[in-house]
């Protein structure tokens, strides 16, 4: 190994982990893959056409209904700062 050879475990600084492959993609939370999934899952077992328990579906709409609030959240918590409301406005 040489000495301009990036080592794939630092350990000088604050980057003590192991170096992250840049391939263009953006930096997103590790839970928005989770998110996206669990609320394909939910439309899925509401449109199933089968006779899934009601409990079962139920509880899907349920899930499906809080990752909405949360998405709805989160963009609101993202727009505040850029935009003014009609209040604000003189």
């Amino acid at each position: 190994m040489s000495t301009n050879e990036q080592v794939a475990f630092p350990t000088e600084g604050n980057a003590a982990g192991p170096v992250r492959a840049s391939s263009g993609q953006t930096d997103k939370p590790w839970w928005e893959p989770w998110k996206r999934g669990l609320q394909l899952a939910s439309q899925l077992v509401i449109a199933s056409p089968f006779g899934l328990p009601i409990k079962v579906v139920q509880a899907a709409k349920y899930l499906s209904l809080a990752l909405g609030v949360w998405d709805s959240l989160e963009r609101e918590g993202s727009d505040e700062p850029s935009t003014k409301s009609a209040v604000d406005a003189p």
